[in-house]
């Protein structure tokens, strides 16, 4: 989009009043093009490799430059941010990241404003910009906030405690990895404590992306307490609807993140056993598919395929969309003080190295 100042609009209305020819409103030329107006009398429209900068080259006579114009006008101009993002965060959550700095800039932010109007005998030429220093204080803070550990905030979702189990007195705890030949994720923002700013909370657990229709195992022995065989998907303006309460709300309600946002989901009760002093439950969501086996009170072996990975629940999948198939995965330890989930409110550091030697594949 184009922003123009009243003085730089005076002066193109002096400009085109000057030209022996007069402006034709109408557009004309191919559309695939960047060039506008008649054969001898084209005004061109030219992008920096970055878009930051575009030039509009208008000569003396050009019949029109309004399609120059409603081009710059028309589009929105965030895929500048792509350049920030490219390879500096993991590509299945850049969308969300990208849609939190378009929510968090100013209006006008990605509109081009004149810097430069120069005349030559033949032409004249417009020089427009993005200002860098305003977007850059915007993007770079919130992309150093999902990459950098220490930036991370701790929002723990739902503990009616502070105080969960401490990793250190967990390292005996062994579980068998949910998909075979998977391992955990490097990437701070697909682990426990990462934020999920589209719904106003916290990342539980530790998102496996693998393809659709990958098995899905049982970590441990367990009894399985939900199984949602009939998940229905919903709408894709629902999905939008029930964020936005968790806008208002400041956090993800609990009964929008259980029955909605995890979509097709399996929960396994593991008893007392597997850590002492809690009872263990572990989430497997994002199902596409849940085994017939699988049933409220029936009875799973560690390494029991429950079912198979999909994306259900999820922003694709409410667009009819196969992409960003994935497995979430979380543990929920419960005792009398309280209900916490598995690595809630440790540094990505020692969480890591915890979440990578918990697991085994056989």
């Amino acid at each position: 989009m184009i922003r123009l100042p009243y003085l730089y609009s005076l002066v193109l209305l002096a400009l085109f009043t000057g030209c022996s020819t007069p402006p034709d409103s109408s557009p004309s030329g191919s559309p695939k093009t960047p060039s506008f107006g008649t054969t001898g009398n084209v005004s061109i429209l030219t992008f920096s490799e970055d878009k930051f900068s575009a030039t509009v080259t208008i000569p003396h006579g050009s019949q029109s430059i309004d399609p120059i114009f409603t081009k710059l006008m028309a589009d929105d101009n965030s895929d500048v941010l792509d350049q920030y993002l490219d390879g500096t965060v993991n590509e299945n959550i850049a969308p969300e990241i990208k849609d939190v700095i378009i929510a968090s800039l100013p209006d006008g932010a990605l509109d081009y404003r004149v810097t430069e109007f120069t005349t030559a005998p033949s032409s004249s030429i417009l020089q427009l910009a993005l200002d860098r220093s305003l977007i850059e204080a915007i993007v770079l803070p919130i992309i150093k906030k999902y990459t950098y550990p220490g930036a991370v905030p701790i929002l723990p979702l739902f503990s009616v405690s502070t105080t969960p189990p401490i990793l250190n007195d967990l390292k005996r705890l062994k579980l068998l990895i949910p998909c075979e030949n998977v391992s955990v994720p490097k990437q701070q923002l697909l682990l426990p404590n990462a934020p999920r700013a589209y719904r106003h909370g916290t990342h539980r657990g530790i998102d496996f992306y693998v393809n659709w229709g990958t098995p899905v195992r049982a970590v441990a022995d367990g009894v399985i307490t939900r199984a949602e065989h009939d998940y229905k998907e919903m709408s894709a303006d629902f999905r939008l609807d029930v964020l936005g309460d968790a806008k208002i709300l400041g956090r993800t309600p609990s009964d929008v993140f259980e029955h909605l946002l995890l979509g097709q989901a399996v929960y396994i009760d593991h008893g007392f056993d597997l850590v002492p002093g809690y009872r263990v439950v572990t989430i497997y969501a994002h199902m596409s598919h849940i085994n017939s086996s699988i049933t409220v009170g029936s009875t799973v072996r560690r390494g029991e395929v429950i079912g198979q990975s999909g994306n259900t629940g999820t922003k694709d999948s409410t667009l009819k969309k196969k992409t960003g198939a994935h497995l979430h995965w979380e543990m929920i330890l419960q005792n009398k003080a309280g209900e916490y989930y598995l690595g809630q409110g440790e540094k990505y550091e020692v969480l890591y190295t915890f979440m990578e030697n918990l697991f085994t594949d056989n």
